[in-house]
């Protein structure tokens, strides 16, 4: 979504919903839940990405 977020038009209600269903705040306007929701996406990567370095460091760790 968040690729999409940008391009193309979301509806405030759209939004509200998105922030209701990944427990984000539905509170302010168009521009700040659009932030919001691209800050939860933003985060959510950086988080899978540490999750696979963690796992990577664990396979090398063991194999010593």
């Amino acid at each position: 979504m968040k690729e999409k977020l940008g391009y193309q038009h979301w509806l405030k209600f759209e939004l509200i919903e998105f922030c209701k269903k990944n427990e984000l705040c539905t509170q302010g306007n168009k521009i700040q839940l659009k932030e919001r929701i691209e800050a939860f996406f933003d985060k959510r990567k950086k988080n899978e990405m540490s999750n696979a370095l963690l796992k990577n460091k664990r396979r090398t760790i063991k194999k010593i």
